[in-house]
């Protein structure tokens, strides 16, 4: 056959190839096998998506690097000696300028209509200085925000604006490390009681709110009625600056069986604690600044401890409490009076809920339920107190492999339609996470930046992504903020 013959016959070959792929599937299936046909639509699509991912890849580069900054320049810290500044410090001046573009997709939204919804957390924040208060910010959410990931930095960013310090709520005490900033340790067992997972019944649905209730673990050989245990918390000097030490540390427990016997370190005095039904919340006599708590207790197995505040005395304390596996509903497990009353007596002014993750594996054609039992969790909460406030972090983007490509989970958008509907059905803020990471697949190009800021599960963020996200929701805080200054 002649060269121009040869030509001849593959172009027409290409030319069928071409005509048929618009009249056959993109895939079939023969004898079980799954076969992909070739689709040039397919194949320029998947051109623009790459350039798209490396311009989303390149931006986020940027921003990791950026986020790093922040972190590294703080003057209530002396990184080289370990040692702390001046109390009164000023960090203003040293904090690189930097800003995000915010706009109605990636800024707080109000599906409600309200606006002003925010301002009464802001006005009471700008006031913190002047009051010498604490208020508190406490952030649920599923295992996205695992090991103090989003909460750190937020929290980190936050204090260095408005005051405070120290990790906030940790838990009374922990089977195996899980928080990258606190390490919790006890001498000897405790029961454990949690919402969720296996575990022991409680009895009742007071649960503190960080879903779980501890109890002094009796002895067969122990004949005395008390117990005595020890229990260490001690502040990382890796994580997060602010977070690496405290001023003042709160005891939260439930003395119904009998009094409770405690002290702190070594040689200090003893406190008795008068037997009550009700929370009992007890400021314990620390001094200074410090970056550990031994706390030794003689108490009755009955009794129930819930967990520690390390804070500062004044500024803002932002609580990190995952709950790995859960789609936000534990909540409604809790005694809703004894929730709010935790609510109430931590003076708390912002709940944030980001959950999400687990709901998208769940093929329905609705999400009326998720919708309908998300408002209740809310209105759960906005019946603490009239100035707590409840801002909605939307569900990240998630891929699995469909047509043998990673996409995005279809149904993400019905969750989002979810979120946003109880939001507005709750007077309440609502951050689309998704859209701020850039849509549809855009968890692709998180994961395959360097260092990565997704995991290849294509669903949890790294450290590192934790960071860019902590630091697009402060700005996107910061926002409502300034237009509440301005007016």
């Amino acid at each position: 056959m002649s060269p121009r013959k040869t030509l001849l016959f593959l172009f027409l070959v290409l030319l069928f190839l071409s005509g048929i792929q618009y009249v056959v599937p993109r895939s079939l299936s023969i004898s079980g096998i799954p076969i992909k046909i070739f689709n040039w639509e397919s194949f320029f699509e998947q051109k623009v998506s790459i350039q798209q991912n490396q311009a989303q890849k390149d931006k986020l580069q940027k921003l990791q690097l950026q986020t790093d900054r922040f972190l590294n320049e703080d003057l209530l810290y002396t990184s080289d000696s370990g040692s702390l500044a001046h109390p009164g410090s000023s960090i203003g001046s040293t904090l690189p300028e930097i800003s995000f573009h915010i706009d109605s997709a990636s800024g707080i939204q109000y599906p409600g209509g309200d606006s002003t919804i925010l301002y009464p957390f802001f006005a009471s924040l700008d006031s913190l200085k002047e009051k010498n208060e604490l208020s508190r910010i406490l952030h649920f959410g599923d295992s996205q925000i695992e090991g103090d990931r989003v909460t750190g930095y937020l929290r980190q960013r936050l204090q260095q604006q408005f005051g405070g310090c120290g990790p906030g709520l940790v838990p009374f005490s922990e089977e195996e490390p899980s928080r990258f900033s606190v390490e919790v340790r006890s001498k000897d067992p405790v029961n454990r009681f949690l919402i969720y997972g296996k575990s022991l019944p409680l009895g009742h649905r007071n649960y503190s709110i960080l879903h779980s209730a501890f109890r002094l673990e009796s002895d067969s050989t122990n004949s005395k009625e008390n117990i005595r245990n020890s229990f260490s918390y001690r502040l990382r000097n890796t994580g997060f600056k602010r977070a690496s030490y405290f001023e003042k540390a709160t005891l939260f427990c439930r003395n119904t069986k009998s009094e409770v016997n405690y002290s702190i370190g070594k040689g200090e005095k003893g406190k008795f604690l008068i037997k009550n039904d009700s929370l009992k919340i007890v400021d314990l006599p620390v001094t200074g600044k410090m970056n550990r708590l031994f706390f030794e207790v003689n108490s009755s197995a009955g009794n129930e401890f819930y967990g520690f505040c390390l804070d500062c005395k004044s500024g803002i304390a932002v609580d990190n409490i995952p709950l790995r596996g859960s789609s936000g509903m534990e909540l409604l497990k809790i005694n809703p009076y004894f929730l709010q009353e935790q609510i109430r007596r931590l003076n708390v002014k912002l709940v944030i809920l980001e959950f999400g993750i687990n709901v998208v594996p769940y093929e329905s054609a609705s999400f009326n339920w998720y919708e309908s039992n998300l408002i209740k969790v809310i209105r759960a909460i906005k019946k603490s107190k009239p100035d707590v406030q409840v801002l909605i972090v939307g569900v990240s983007d998630m891929a699995k492999k469909i047509d043998g490509q990673w996409q995005s989970y279809p149904n993400i958008e019905l969750i989002r339609i979810a979120q946003r509907n109880a939001a507005a059905k709750t007077n309440s803020a609502f951050w689309d996470l998704y859209q701020v990471m850039g849509g549809q697949n855009s968890i692709l190009a998180w994961a395959r930046t360097s260092p990565p800021l997704a995991g290849k599960d294509y669903i949890h963020l790294t450290p590192k992504g934790a960071q860019v996200v902590g630091e697009f929701l402060f700005q996107a805080l910061e926002n409502v903020r300034l237009k509440q200054k301005s007016i």
